[in-house]
């Protein structure tokens, strides 16, 4: 009788014990899966942030190169200007629109 008692509390002890460990399969299971859905979430926002820093480069080098065109353009007329035996510079000062859009567009 005495072995079957103790049998009786092992199983149960092994019952609460497997509920014990079902518990908190399930609580690691909650966590895994909420850890997971956070992992997709900033994958996917790392995922749109790369693809907005790839668009921001594109556009600086595009300012880039509008940039470098009109620098270009500016030193070759500058330096036409200052070539030219003919150049003024006072005309210019007191003229600076005359013969130029005045408002900046080419």
């Amino acid at each position: 009788m005495e072995i079957l008692r103790d049998l009786e509390n092992m199983l149960e002890t092994l019952a609460d014990r497997y509920n014990e460990l079902k518990k908190e399969r399930n609580t690691l299971k909650s966590q895994y899966d909420e850890l997971f859905n956070e992992y997709e979430k900033l994958n996917s926002e790392k995922e749109e942030l790369s693809r907005q820093l790839e668009e921001i480069k594109r556009k600086n080098e595009e300012v880039e190169n509008y940039l470098n065109q009109l620098k270009t353009t500016l030193i070759s007329r500058v330096g036409e200007d200052f070539l030219n035996p003919n150049y003024d510079s006072s005309f210019e000062t007191n003229n600076p629109v005359q013969g130029e859009n005045s408002n900046g567009s080419y």
